[in-house]
């Protein structure tokens, strides 16, 4: 062997034992890769008027105070990554630590599916005690945030009290002067499909609760007779409403103080439904939660620990526009101007979690084949 030779093999054995040694202390009790992966949806704090400056509040300082690697993988909503962790379970791959976004419908998936390890943060006495029970009591999934599902309309084109004391049978009923020409208020709104979109399976759980608790009749009727525009994601429904196509859009309860904050503009208010005086409307809660069998799960838990922390609260106002799960957050002023659910009564009462985990695979075939019926 050559001289030039031995020292190519020489080099190539140090960097192999130095691998082996690095793998085995890496995967030695005690001694993991100081990283976390966390899976989230595409548009978490994205809504800020700096959403990179924001991102590194929250993902960039955390590993800068504690040297943490933070590797987020996005995904088009929660939905899909939880799919995406529970798949990789299945198969015996734990790859990511935490999934952010689990709300109120997808809990009972997850939880199911037993991919989730308990875990109390060690602030968990600044979260909510209301939200902690109306999401997961069991504490496998944590609250960060909460908003309404809404019906956001714009009063260029449909007066407020059109949209006063709304019930869904109104929207088939009632009509508005657009452009000269009568037009009900469902054919000039937008929805997103159940199927696919969290805001639009929202809508769809409040009605269907709202039937069921009036004693209404079937809701399918609704959407007979409605036959609104339904399409795949809030973004399509958006941009629908934002180009003055539809002029009301299933969206958040929060859109009019976004909408002051950005533009300075009450143009664009929101709505919920009234039955008996009272204001009805569906609460979405979104949450955190620990994977089983975590790669990384010391670090995780201290992640989740400074997600819920009031300096990353703080951000979830004017970023995820959202109202903070955090009790010590103070609301911006901007907020006058949202729906705050304290003042509504909650759809979510009238159904239970084992009814909608039990039944909503039901309704959404019903769903489905009701507006396959439509023109």
């Amino acid at each position: 062997m050559r001289p030039w030779q031995a020292t190519i093999v020489a080099i190539i054995l140090v960097a192999l034992v130095v691998s082996a040694v690095y793998a085995v202390y890496y995967s030695s009790p005690g001694h993991e890769e100081k990283k976390i992966v966390i899976y989230t949806y595409e548009s978490l704090l994205g809504w800020g008027k700096n959403p990179n400056e924001t991102w590194d509040q929250v993902f960039g300082e955390f590993e800068r105070s504690t040297g943490i690697k933070v590797e987020v993988v996005k995904f088009d909503d929660a939905g899909t990554a939880l799919t995406k962790a529970i798949e990789e379970a299945k198969a015996g791959r734990h790859y990511a630590d935490i999934v952010i976004g689990i709300d109120n419908i997808l809990v009972a998936k997850a939880k199911e599916s037993g991919i989730l390890e308990k875990y109390v943060p060690s602030n968990i006495n600044e979260i909510n005690k209301k939200l902690i029970q109306a999401l997961d009591p069991d504490g496998y999934v944590i609250p960060y945030d909460y908003g309404l599902i809404a019906l956001v309309y714009d009063t260029k084109y449909i007066p407020q009290t059109s949209m006063e004391n709304l019930t869904f049978q109104d929207l088939l009923t009632r009509t508005v002067n657009i452009n000269g020409k009568q037009v009900k208020l469902v054919n000039t709104l937008v929805t997103e499909d159940p199927r696919k979109s969290s805001t639009g399976l929202g809508f769809l759980l409040w009605q269907i609760a709202v039937y069921k608790h009036y004693n209404l009749g079937n809701w399918t009727d609704w959407w007979i007779r409605g036959n609104p525009r339904v399409v795949s994601s809030w973004g399509d429904a958006y941009d629908l409403f934002d180009k003055g196509d539809y002029h009301i859009v299933v969206s958040y309860g929060t859109d009019p103080a976004y909408s002051m904050y950005f533009y300075n503009t009450t143009r664009y208010k929101a709505s919920v439904v009234v039955y008996h005086g009272k204001p009805i409307a569906w609460l979405q809660i979104e949450g955190i939660a620990l994977l089983k069998d975590a790669p990384h799960k010391k670090y995780a838990e201290k992640f989740i620990d400074w997600f819920l922390s009031k300096h990353v609260q703080d951000l979830i106002p004017l970023n995820n526009w959202m109202y903070p799960a955090n009790i010590y957050v103070k609301l911006p002023d901007v907020y006058k101007y949202a729906i705050d659910p304290s003042n509504v009564e909650l759809a979510n009462l009238y159904l239970g979690n084992g009814e909608v985990q039990q039944n909503l695979e039901q309704w959404l075939d019903q769903w489905f084949e009701t507006i396959s019926t439509q023109g």
